[in-house]
């Protein structure tokens, strides 16, 4: 880690955010462990927050735990459950 950071270039880590304009949108996409982590945004006229929407791997493998438990007996539900891996918190946000 030392050298990580010692082989950083100089200058700004981070920049101010951009005032939204009205009625503007953003879009956020990185890649995490289970999968692409989506944030998605919508600013209403006074450039407020009108939408929020975080989407995390697991959205969309909750439909899968549910096809998977489907008659099955309820001492199987923790060994489909690990099968989707899915995250309950929301953690990879």
């Amino acid at each position: 880690m030392d050298q990580l950071l010692e082989a950083m270039p100089a200058g700004a880590i981070a920049a101010p955010m951009p005032t939204p304009g009205p009625n503007s949108v953003g879009l956020g996409l990185v890649e995490g462990w289970r999968g692409e982590v989506l944030s998605f945004v919508r600013f209403d006229a006074q450039g407020r927050i009108a939408r929020f929407f975080p989407r995390d791997p697991s959205w969309f493998t909750w439909p899968a735990l549910e096809r998977l438990i489907q008659g099955n007996i309820v001492p199987d539900f923790p060994v489909c459950n690990k099968s989707v891996n899915g995250s309950y918190s929301g953690q990879d946000l």
